[in-house]
């Protein structure tokens, strides 16, 4: 970049910089000043307001006290948030310029692109443009050349002539390079080499053209993206709420929204989101919090947890196996769904939906399957509820009616959708009636084949033919080994699939046995920075209980003493981390270092992924997904810790 330009830009910057400064300080003050007529308001209302409600006059007052107070809250909070976005438009005012002649003007708009809009209310320029707004699609999605923009009034056509990007930080510019196209490897090889965080992160400066398109996808519409892992889907379903609740603020509102949880682990790691980009934050809902409601309090519940690691554990042909496959299939489903109104049963409740469903799989495997039938009535004949037959129970709930629709929400995320089976795909469609979905998925990511969804027509078939598909083509988390090593697992050989990012190739590392590998596993955490983010996974729940025994609470470093201090009163210098273990699904990320089976890691990404590797090679030939799950959870490095079984028994710390 020209010294003249990086000057003009330096001299650009200075002058947004101040004009926010003085207008920060006003919004500051009209804060104060709105504050303390709100604490006036509250006062005045509980003096001289009624403290009993004797009399019609009585409740018209309090009414319009009220009125008032909320009133004066909701400009205070509007106001509040004003402050905090222009706060953080000093640090970083915007990421992207573009120049922009509109056919049939004479003159070019200088167009500045950040994360919040900021213009003069008095004079009404414009001198940063939200990521969101229609212009600002251009950066996105246009070259240089002509280029267009769809608006309100309708599609805006012109020429493009400059696209630049910006690194400012702490407000000083760091650099800036012209470019023609919106993200360039070198930018997102920066921004995906910094160290992760236990939160999703904000995009808006490395969106690519594709995610663009699926983020500015019409509020009317079902959309399913697809994408390898570390392509950015939940980011971009993050971003497209965002979007959606910028550009329809009349009709849609953070309460109308609903994001799909399987646990607390992913409801923690997108809760920052929303906030940073200006939005109320959204409950995610977890799934069986729909369904759980009614279900007698004697019958022991088995979750999807269990089910799941249930299958990884107990591989091969087995009877609870077939009946998944049996009671997840489309046949039956298509024959639940047409047949449930012949049962003569008239309440809604949890029992007569249970004697519904027995009776309708009584019928249907009664010409060569009677044994699925049988060991299902063996189970609740002991008081287990087996989570598929929970699911097919609130699926003729659903049906019935017994469960409710939600028909106040207007919009569903669904992330991960491949692990939603067709029963809970059928349930959410039917619950949320009237919602339009985005749908996140990935069928190489999916956790067991009789429990997920492994083509994505299915969605179309649920959803509907005319729900949208978006495709991501590219991987951009984890770096060119772990990526290629990661591919290879799915015998993919394209390099075209991922960010030709440098780092250390995956470590197979193989050694005598338990007490051993436990040497090596704290070998590497010693060895890594401590603002590391690192995730230790195995296959299954009683894989991680393995580790939990065998590593203990607390990883201790070993450092030199203090050299300075007086003979035999050296000071310790010694450190300990401590390791947090995530073996429920109603837990939250809090440490550096976790250890956690796989199905509970879905969606997450670490700094540094150690496998813990007590399987047979058969086993990851036939869990092939399962292994690229685990290695695409990793950014920077990967290991996979292996050791010989019959060396030594268990290890305790």
């Amino acid at each position: 970049m020209e010294k003249s330009i990086l000057e003009k830009e330096q001299f650009h910057l200075e002058q947004i910089k101040a004009k926010l400064a003085e207008n920060l300080a006003k919004e500051k003050e009209t804060l104060e000043t709105q504050k303390a007529d709100l604490i006036e308001q509250r006062r005045t209302m509980w003096e001289d307001g009624a403290h009993g409600v004797d009399e019609f006059d009585d409740i018209v007052n309090l009414a319009r006290y009220d009125e008032r107070v909320r009133e004066q809250h909701g400009h205070y909070v509007r106001i509040d948030k004003t402050v905090r976005q222009m706060t953080y438009l000093l640090s970083a005012p915007y990421f992207g310029r573009i120049d922009f002649k509109e056919k049939g003007e004479s003159f070019t708009d200088e167009i500045y692109i950040g994360r919040y809009g900021f213009f003069d209310k008095k004079t009404y320029n414009c001198y940063i443009y939200d990521w969101r707004s229609p212009i600002a699609s251009m950066f996105y999605d246009c070259a240089l050349g002509e280029a267009s923009y769809k608006c309100p009034e309708g599609e805006i056509e012109g020429e493009l002539t400059l696209k630049r990007q910006y690194q400012i930080e702490e407000g000083q510019l760091k650099y800036c390079y012209d470019t023609n196209i919106a993200v360039q490897d070198e930018l997102l090889g920066k921004v995906l080499s910094e160290n992760t965080d236990k939160v999703l992160r904000v995009i808006i400066d490395t969106i690519t053209k594709e995610q663009n398109k699926a983020i500015r996808k019409s509020h009317l519409v079902d959309i399913l993206v697809e994408g390898p892992a570390g392509s950015g889907k939940t980011s971009v379903g993050m971003h497209r709420l965002s979007y959606l609740l910028y550009h329809n603020r009349e009709n849609l509102s953070s309460e109308k929204i609903a994001v799909l949880s399987r646990n607390d682990i992913f409801s923690s790691y997108i809760s920052a989101i929303l906030p940073e980009l200006g939005e109320d934050n959204i409950n995610a809902v977890n799934f069986d919090s729909l369904i759980w409601k009614g279900i007698p309090k004697h019958l022991r519940k088995f979750g999807y947890y269990e089910q799941v690691d249930y299958l990884l554990k107990n591989k091969g042909d087995n009877g609870r196996r077939r009946a998944i496959a049996l009671k997840y299939s489309p046949e039956f489903l298509d024959y639940v769904e047409g047949n449930y109104k012949r049962y003569k049963g008239k309440k809604k409740d949890f029992e007569t939906a249970l004697e519904v469903y027995l009776w309708l799989l009584k019928h249907y495997t009664q010409f060569g399957d009677e044994e699925i039938y049988e060991d299902t009535q063996m189970f609740l004949e002991k008081e287990k509820l087996l989570y598929e037959d929970m699911l097919l129970v609130s699926f003729v709930r659903v049906l019935m009616g017994g469960i409710k629709p939600l028909e106040l929400i207007s919009h569903v995320v669904l992330d991960e959708a491949q692990d939603y089976c067709r029963v809970q795909l059928r349930i959410i469609k039917k619950l949320y009636c009237r919602s339009k979905f985005t749908i996140m998925a990935d069928v190489n990511q999916a956790i067991s084949p009789e429990i997920s969804i492994m083509d994505t027509g299915e969605f179309l078939d649920i959803f509907g033919d005319k729900t949208q598909q978006v495709k991501l083509g590219k991987s951009y988390r984890s770096t060119a080994p772990i990526n290629a090593f990661a591919f290879d697992i799915l015998g993919i050989h394209n390099p075209d699939l991922y960010v030709d990012r440098d780092g250390r190739k995956p470590e197979r590392i193989s050694v005598s046995g338990k007490k051993a590998a436990k040497a090596k596993i704290e070998e590497i955490l010693r060895s890594l920075p401590e603002d590391k983010f690192v995730g230790i996974l195995t296959c299954d729940g009683d894989s991680a209980w393995e580790v939990r025994r065998m590593l203990g609470n607390v990883l201790k470093d070993s450092r030199e003493k203090c050299k300075d201090a007086p003979t035999g009163q050296e000071e310790d210098l010694s450190k300990t981390r401590n390791i947090q273990y995530i073996l429920k699904a109603d837990e939250t990320l809090e440490d550096k270092i976790i250890v956690m089976p796989i199905m509970l890691a879905k969606g997450l990404e670490f700094d540094v992924v150690i496998v813990w590797d007590d399987r047979t090679q058969n086993y990851w030939e036939e869990n092939k997904n399962l292994k690229y799950l685990m290695a695409t959870r990793a950014l920077h490095e990967l290991y996979f810790v292996s050791f010989e079984k019959s060396v030594d028994s268990d290890v305790t710390s």
